[in-house]
């Protein structure tokens, strides 16, 4: 369960007041929509951000499918870390993007490419297919995030701004809440089947794309449209992207193969591993070379609540993902349930998160003080991932239900403070980029999590299948986390499903050492206090 898009609202914020000032001293009242021109252009983007947030989290529940329809257990974390990897990396590009070129016409190509990514998912023949084209669709959703903000900068005025942002917000939320539900119910169903779950972005993206086509009629000027063409390739570092995705790919692949498809002294796994050293090596080497454009600030990063920021989004993120796309698994592989009923059962974790982050956005607003938000919402979300290992095969469903409702109240608790720290601590000028590097992080997190989980759980279940007599391993995994069932005798199934337990209790402890890694790193904090005067640039987090 990603909070990206709500955290790219309060970079975007911060974007939209910088341009206050230039739109505003010019008082250029009447280049601002009103009546149904407002009202489509309100539709459209709200369209996107459910679109979004729906992207984030309706997979969850249909993963186990997948994974049985293309015999590609080996595959989980790849379903989620490739689409997180192109978006992270891209995410500073696309931003800049709208510097340069036509405000409509960007937002129209990057919806078109988000749309692209999610048809290639739909029509998938095999498990490759489908994570490529979730890699195309982070391409788009890394642009959309910055874009909607740009349109709402420069077309709806000062006064309705507010309201605005937060219309987005509960949309947002509501998608994030009900994704994990829709794709249960999307997947179970014989005649949509889970290829449903990308098919629905068509329609609500191309309501958007009319809308924002018909609305858009005249664009304002990109603010660095008069540059060359060449100096503009320049400013987008596309290089230094390429390089990095190239370096995450290079070390989650080593994360994924080392101990399970081969030894981790294999020379594939080795050459993965010499591949992210070079390219990570290569990757710095371009960015202290020029800091004006580069992909990765690193200046930014001798400023210790940055540094503190961006370490704590990485680890809790981590943790978060780890639960979100793992407890699907042990609904549907462990218990036995249709994918509707893991999306049902995974509200508590959506809710609890929801209300809490509500909750923190409001008491910080109050008291001033964030630092103690992350002392209070990373043990608690240590001690329900601590929990989980009280799970057991048999586990009522007032157990799992409470140890949610306790993670997931953690993890609202504390998400939001790092995009507020950065905010404060930093010059103005800053603040944008200190922003985008909690998200580059939070990105990250969620990948290194889907890859490191994926190989705990994989390790694990072969090595405890190898000790059950009559049962072959290697089929299970083929078969995936649904169909197992079809492959196992009868009396060898109950060994099987305690097998799957086991190896997800061990995927829990990576959720429970994040969360730990979280906490510990928070004691570095600056304790700062909120200043008065920035109460209007620091937005509150409204899930």
């Amino acid at each position: 369960m990603s909070d990206v898009a709500i955290s790219a609202r309060e970079i975007d914020e911060v974007d939209r007041e910088k341009a206050e000032s230039v739109h505003e001293s010019e008082d250029n009242e009447a280049q601002y929509l009103h009546g149904w021109p407002f009202v489509w252009l309100a539709l459209a983007l709200l369209a996107g951000s459910f679109m979004l947030a729906l992207d984030n989290t309706i997979l969850a529940t249909a993963i186990p499918q997948i994974t049985s329809d293309f015999n590609s257990l080996n595959d989980i974390g790849w379903y989620g870390s490739s689409y997180l990897i192109t978006q992270m990396s891209l995410l500073p590009t696309c931003g800049r993007v709208y510097t340069f070129y036509n405000v409509k016409w960007t937002y129209i190509a990057l919806l078109l490419v988000f749309e692209l990514g999610s048809a290639v998912c739909a029509v998938a023949q095999n498990s490759v297919t489908l994570i490529v084209g979730r890699a195309v669709a982070g391409v788009g959703a890394a642009g959309l995030l910055g874009g909607a903000a740009v349109i709402v900068s420069y077309c709806i005025a000062l006064r309705k701004r507010a309201m605005f942002m937060g219309m987005i917000s509960i949309v947002y939320g509501i998608g994030s809440v009900t994704g994990p539900l829709i794709g249960g119910v999307i997947t179970d169903n014989k005649r949509l089947t889970w290829r449903f779950c990308f098919w629905i972005n068509l329609p609500v993206g191309a309501i958007g794309l009319a809308l924002i086509w018909w609305t858009l009629k005249r664009p304002p000027p990109a603010v660095k449209a008069g540059l060359s063409k060449r100096e503009k390739l320049r400013q987008l570092d596309l290089p230094g992207a390429t390089i990095l995705i190239g370096a995450i790919v290079c070390l989650l692949l080593a994360l994924q193969w080392g101990g399970i498809v081969y030894r981790w002294s294999h020379p594939k796994v080795l050459g993965c591993l010499i591949g992210f050293i070079l390219l990570l090596g290569i990757f710095l080497f371009l960015q202290i070379r020029d800091q004006e454009v580069c992909t990765i600030p690193l200046g930014i990063f001798r400023n210790r609540t940055v540094s503190i920021s961006t370490t704590f989004m990485l680890f809790i993120q981590a943790s978060m993902v780890t639960i979100t796309y793992y407890w699907p698994l042990y609904f549907q592989s462990v218990k036995g349930t249709s994918a509707r009923d893991s999306g049902i059962y995974l509200l508590p974790l959506c809710i609890s998160s929801s209300i809490a982050t509500l909750l923190c956005g409001w008491l910080i607003s109050k008291i001033g003080y964030y630092v103690p938000f992350l002392w209070v919402g990373a043990p608690i979300l240590a001690i329900g991932c601590g929990l989980y290992q009280l799970v057991s095969v048999h586990a009522p469903a007032g157990e799992w239900i409470g140890y949610q409702i306790v993670s997931g109240a953690g993890y609202g608790l504390c998400i939001s403070v790092p995009i507020l720290a950065v905010q404060v601590v930093l010059d103005q000028a800053d603040v944008p980029t200190g922003c985008v590097m909690v998200l580059f992080f939070q990105c990250l997190g969620g990948a290194l999590a889907t890859s490191i989980a994926q190989n705990l759980f994989t390790d694990k279940l072969l090595r405890v299948l190898e000790d059950v007599d009559g049962v072959d391993g290697a089929a299970v995994v083929r078969a995936g986390a649904k169909d197992f069932r079809q492959v196992i005798r009868p009396d060898r199934l109950e060994l099987v499903i305690e097998a799957f337990g086991s190896a997800l209790r061990d995927v829990f402890w990576l959720a429970l050492a994040c969360a730990v890694a979280a906490l510990a790193t928070s004691a570095w904090m600056e304790w700062r206090k909120m200043p008065k005067q920035k109460k209007q640039e620091v937005p509150s987090v409204d899930s």
